[in-house]
């Protein structure tokens, strides 16, 4: 069997890379190709070419990678038609692979899957006519997004999240505190800008102006930031003029349990947060056009995924404009003086934990990817006769 994969950022590319290991191990002779990033080359895909650098939030963030996605576009195009793979799974990054992607491998008669649902049940539910014409079936993380494509008259399977894996293994706080060098008699505030160079720059000056207002109205605190892989010199070039003392570490799952509160760049890394059972506050700054352009078409009134899932806001959201460093200072604050409020928020997260499903959705996702390949390969093998 040959599985091709289309993955387009760093989430993506260690998701895919997850579940081709998961693949493997029930059919080692399973043949992996496509595009994605680091992660899913060094699970052994024949990679055509990395589109991890090209990760960006909103159209006009993306028309500056315009001329890497037409040339990945062209590469694929070709290995489609030359290797015909089993299936072609496409992995998030919906504004690619929705209207470009998927259509391609259409027109060569090889059937998409899509693994990691766009956001479409938030904004741009037009997008589904191209999940109906061209995706034989959706393999989805949350039960709401089962629900959504129900109803929508598309093949759906809940596998449930990943994260609740990464969650049944984590370490002890007071490991984790000795690990890090932090003082395990002071409170810690956790500071997670975002995965994407992009989100980093626009977050990380934020956050440190919210750790320096913190460090002056309660000295006893101490701060963690919290970098994604490969943003080393961003991290660091933007922490040089910062009064504030910081501990710094890499990779954000494995430390979260050190932590009493959390600042966190809305994305993934708020469920990660909450299966951590750490009480946060959420910001997310972008761009002013796609800021624009997405408040008009996104038809949910809250943004972190930790209140989508709840839905209902069990952690405050700074958005934009209202992203203001006193603001989400004050908001800390007094989420670390108040005991009562913190544990309800706790209790609050741990509904949420509860709503991504049982540990065990990488596997649940191969069995389901290995039955649509098994499909199509008979398909296949009734057409050839």
């Amino acid at each position: 069997m040959h599985l091709c994969f289309v993955a387009g950022d760093p989430s993506g590319d260690a998701h895919a890379a997850r579940l081709i290991q998961a693949l493997r191990r029930r059919r080692p002779d399973l043949a992996c190709s496509g595009l994605g990033g680091p992660a899913m080359r060094q699970a052994g895909v024949a990679l055509l070419d990395d589109l991890t650098t090209t990760a960006a939030i909103g159209p006009f963030d993306a028309a500056r990678h315009l001329r890497r996605l037409l040339r990945a576009k062209r590469l694929l195009a070709e290995h489609l038609k030359t290797q015909r793979p089993d299936a072609l799974l496409l992995v998030d990054f919906g504004d690619y692979n929705l209207p470009v992607i998927a259509p391609l491998a259409h027109r060569v008669g090889v059937p998409v899957l899509y693994y990691i649902s766009p956001q479409l049940w938030a904004w741009g539910r037009w997008r589904l006519r191209y999940v109906r014409r061209y995706v034989r079936r959706m393999l989805v993380f949350f039960s709401f997004e089962e629900r959504f494509y129900r109803e929508a008259g598309v093949p759906v399977t809940w596998v449930g999240h990943p994260l609740a894996d990464e969650a049944a293994g984590a370490a002890s706080r007071e490991a984790l505190l000795e690990r890090l060098g932090l003082n395990p008699w002071r409170m810690t505030v956790g500071l997670l800008p975002g995965s994407r160079e992009g989100e980093v720059r626009r977050h990380l000056p934020l956050m440190l102006a919210v750790a320096q207002r913190m460090a002056w109205r309660m000295p006893g605190v101490q701060f963690l930031l919290l970098r994604a892989p490969g943003l080393e010199e961003v991290v660091l070039a933007s922490t040089l003029n910062t009064p504030v003392q910081l501990h710094l570490t890499e990779g954000a799952a494995e430390a979260l349990p050190a932590l009493d509160v959390a600042l966190v760049a809305s994305g993934t890394a708020t469920l990660e947060t909450a299966l951590a059972g750490v009480p946060m506050a959420v910001v997310y700054r972008t761009s002013w056009p796609t800021y624009l352009v997405a408040r008009a078409a996104v038809r949910l009134p809250r943004i972190a995924l930790v209140n989508v899932v709840a839905q209902r806001a069990v952690v405050p959201e700074f958005v934009q404009h209202r992203a203001r460093p006193q603001r989400i200072a004050d908001t800390l604050i007094d989420l670390l003086r108040d005991n009562a409020r913190r544990e309800q928020m706790k209790r609050e997260l741990a509904r949420v934990k509860e709503a991504l499903g049982p540990p065990g959705a990488t596997e649940r996702a191969a069995e389901a990817v290995l039955g649509e390949l098994t499909a199509a390969a008979g398909r296949s093998s009734v057409r050839s006769r």
